[in-house]
C-alpha cells in the first residue's frame, strides 16, 4: 500500500463503508502525519462516521489526536458530530473527555442546523443527549435565525416545530430580515405548521421589526412597514400573490394563496372565539 495525501484519506473517510479499509489506511500512513493532522482525521472520522471507533482509538493512542482540537481552529470535534447528527460519536468523544459545554457561541450553529432537515426520530437521541448536557433551544445565532426558524424555513417534519414549540422555544423572535417564525407559517415546508404556530391573539398581532418585505417565491414581492400586524402581512401576502399572478406558475399561486386564505379563515375563527370568550 502507498502513501496517500491528508486530504485522499479525509475523502476515504468520508465515503468509506469499511471500518477495516479505514484502519488500514490509517495504520499505514499515521507516520506521516502531524499530531493536528491526525486530529483533523480524527473530527473526520466523528463527523462522517458513527461506528469506526477503533480507527479512532489508533489515531488518539497512536497518532496523539487531540479530542479537543477545533475544526478550523474554531469547532470543536463533539459539536462536529453533534451538527452532523451522529449521537454515537458524541458519546464517544465524552468517555474521551470532550464537552458539551457552550463557552462560544460559535458552537450554537452546530445545535441549532440540526433541526434544519431531520425528521424529529432521527434526531431524538441527539437531543436526548444534549437536555441531558443542559443544551436548551431558546437561542439566537450570531445570524440571527434560531432553532425555531430553520426548521420553520426548511424543515418538511411538523414534529419538529412541534417538539421547539413544547420546548418553550420564543417564536417572536426576529430575523435579520425583521420578520418572525409566525411570518414564515405560510410558506413553511410543512404546510398546516400555521395551526401549531399561530394560536394566540397575540400571535395575530405580532408586528413586523421594521420595514421590510419578503420574496417568498420567485417574482412575488410582499413589502411591509413598521409595526404591520401578522393579520395585515396576511392581507399585503394576498394582494402580492393576486398582484404576481402572471408571472409564476399556477400550481404555485394556487398552492400558496390557498393556504393564505386558510391562515386568513383561522384567524378569523380566532377573533370570533375571542370576542364570543370576553
Amino acid at each position: 500500500m502507498q502513501k496517500i495525501s491528508l486530504q485522499e484519506l479525509k475523502r476515504k473517510i468520508r465515503n468509506s463503508q469499511d471500518p477495516d479499509e479505514i484502519i488500514t489506511y490509517i495504520s499505514y500512513n499515521l507516520a506521516h502525519y502531524t499530531k493536528d493532522e491526525n486530529s483533523a482525521l480524527l473530527c473526520e472520522l466523528l463527523e462522517y462516521q458513527e461506528i469506526f471507533f477503533e480507527a479512532a482509538e489508533l489515531l488518539i493512542k497512536t497518532g496523539g489526536a487531540d479530542i479537543h482540537y477545533k475544526k478550523e481552529g474554531m469547532i470543536p470535534i463533539i459539536f462536529c458530530a453533534v451538527g452532523a447528527n451522529k449521537p454515537m460519536a458524541v458519546e464517544y468523544a465524552l468517555t474521551k473527555g470532550a464537552s458539551l459545554l457552550v463557552d462560544n457561541p460559535d458552537y450554537l450553529f452546530a445545535i441549532a442546523y440540526i433541526f434544519r432537515q431531520h425528521r424529529l426520530n432521527t434526531i431524538a437521541d441527539m437531543l436526548l443527549i444534549l437536555i441531558q448536557h443542559n443544551i436548551h433551544f431558546n437561542f439566537t445565532l450570531e445570524d440571527k435565525e434560531t432553532p425555531l426558524l430553520l426548521a420553520m424555513k426548511h424543515n418538511s417534519n411538523p414534529e419538529v416545530v412541534q417538539f421547539l414549540l413544547s420546548e418553550g422555544v420564543n417564536k417572536y423572535a426576529y430575523d435579520e430580515d425583521g420578520f418572525t417564525a409566525i411570518h414564515y407559517a405560510p410558506f413553511a415546508k410543512s404546510p398546516y405548521l400555521y395551526k401549531n404556530i399561530i394560536t394566540s391573539i397575540d400571535d395575530v398581532l405580532i408586528t413586523t421589526q421594521y420595514a421590510t418585505y419578503m420574496e417568498p417565491v420567485a417574482n412575488c414581492i410582499i413589502k411591509v412597514e413598521a409595526d404591520t400586524t401578522f393579520e395585515e402581512f396576511i392581507y399585503l401576502a394576498l394582494n402580492a400573490f393576486l398582484h404576481n399572478r402572471h408571472r409564476m406558475f399556477e400550481q404555485i399561486f394556487e398552492k400558496y394563496y390557498y393556504r393564505l386564505h386558510m391562515i386568513a379563515e383561522h384567524i378569523a375563527l380566532m377573533w370570533e372565539k375571542a370576542s364570543t370568550a370576553r
